[in-house]
């Protein structure tokens, strides 16, 4: 029986046809999987739980073999509806880590997981992201999605202002000035208020929304029932019934899981495009900067489950001892990737910012160490420099070359690939310009 209220549901199928049957809600939410001992075995979230849950028994939508498995095993799914896709996501983390379910260890375990730390030994806590799991202070995850949490720490924000900084500054900056921080560094909070605005947090982040908001509204009421006011509790006043009025309108406008979804899609896309078995899990995109063979450097970025993954960029100092073109330069950088693939990994797919040439070079030298990772290129083609004109993308062996439509969610992770790979090209050449001219200068 499936329960569409706002209530807990369960729900009994046994294929794809059953379940679109189903009552599923289209609000956001967590589902989670059960098998027939009634044991949960994944815990998902989703801004659109029906479309969410219907997307895993489409026959178009391509499984690794461990969520066959898992698919094989589900006989019941329970519903939570969130009112918010922040609140699914931070349910998801707390119901992983309260369940850990088999297959969200199975599926996940290859990633790195990161985690919201509130500092809590500190006199003034700050809440930041982190990779490392130390004795102190509270973690909140794990959370897949590096993006997502960011998103989600930016709403909380809004709601509550915290500090951030790991060193406290001596005078406030510019997050207090536009309300982001009480700025506790010149004592614009008291202490008491601060440790308030920070237990309020922390319960958001235990998906306890409901106890945030009776405490909200009983601190409101008690100081609104206190017969002497002074400026001091008219403040309080105001600064409480603005968080409580955030809490829902910030949360309610937040799409933070359609991020996620978008880069997902974009994944999926891309490997159909390309006839890939599997959506690739980690794309890594090269450039070449350089200046008349001045200040020469390759870049090397990489993304997982489509979000930058900058913890594994790279970058090359090209030192030449002749004068190179960019498909040389590629191969040079290729080269030296490619020692490094018992402790960086493989990737699934190489994306490489210029025409045939510099795909050749790179092709080259990936067939002579025997690596069979799908590569391709994308560029604007020769001539061609205007924001308008199409982009052309080369795969190898073919001499036609691939034009996407401009919405094409595939060309999206494409040209975000290519032009990371640039950005951090050109950043990097920046720098070992800016040294080499202060050097000159002394």
């Amino acid at each position: 029986m499936f329960s569409s209220g706002d209530n807990q549901g369960c729900i009994c199928f046994m294929d794809k046809e059953e379940i679109k049957q189903l009552n599923i809600p289209t609000s956001s939410g967590c589902y989670q999987f059960l098998d027939k001992n009634k044991k949960i075995i994944y815990v998902g979230k989703a801004a659109n739980l029906r479309k969410r849950i219907l997307s895993y028994w489409r026959d178009a939508t391509p499984h690794s073999p461990a969520k066959y498995s898992m698919l094989k095993r589900v006989k019941d799914i329970k519903i939570i509806k969130t009112d918010s896709e922040i609140e699914a996501l931070l349910l998801e983390a707390n119901l992983i880590k309260k369940y850990q379910p088999r297959y969200n260890i199975v599926l996940r375990d290859d990633k790195r997981y990161v985690y919201i730390k509130i500092s809590t030994e500190e006199k003034w806590p700050h809440v930041f992201i982190t990779r490392k799991l130390e004795k102190s202070g509270r973690y909140f995850g794990p959370f897949v999605s590096v993006e997502a949490v960011r998103e989600t720490l930016k709403v909380i924000r809004k709601i509550w202002p915290f500090r951030s900084c790991r060193v406290l500054p001596k005078q406030s900056c510019l997050y207090y000035r536009i309300g982001r921080c009480p700025g506790v560094c010149e004592g614009k909070i008291s202490e008491k208020d601060y440790k308030k605005i920070i237990r309020q947090i922390i319960l958001f982040l235990e998906s306890k929304k409901d106890k945030v908001i009776k405490e909200l509204k009983s601190e409101i009421d008690k100081l609104e029932n206190i017969k002497t006011k002074d400026k001091n509790n008219e403040e309080k006043i105001t600064r409480l019934k603005a968080q409580l009025l955030n809490l829902e309108k910030v949360l309610a406008h937040s799409n933070i899981l359609g991020l996620i979804d978008k880069y997902a899609t974009d994944i999926v896309e891309l490997a159909k495009i390309m006839g890939l078995p599997k959506p690739p899990t980690r794309i890594e995109g090269y450039d070449i900067s350089n200046i008349f063979n001045q200040q020469a450097v390759g870049s090397m970025v990489v993304f997982v489950d489509g979000e930058a993954s900058k913890k594994d960029y790279r970058k090359f100092k090209i030192k030449l001892t002749k004068k190179l073109g960019d498909p040389a330069m590629l191969a040079e950088v290729m080269k030296r990737r490619l020692k490094h693939l018992d402790d960086w990994g493989y990737p699934d797919l190489i994306i490489i910012d210029g025409g045939r040439a510099q795909l050749n070079s790179v092709y080259k030298i990936l067939q002579r160490h025997k690596i069979d990772t799908p590569i391709l290129s994308i560029s604007k083609g020769e001539g061609l420099r205007s924001a308008l004109a199409p982009d052309k993308i080369f795969f190898p062996k073919e001499k036609k070359a691939l034009e996407l439509p401009i919405a094409s969610p595939a060309l999206h992770i494409i040209k975000r690939v290519r032009d990371e790979a640039h950005r951090f090209a050109v950043k990097y050449h920046r720098q070992l310009k800016r040294k080499a001219l202060l050097s000159s200068n002394l």
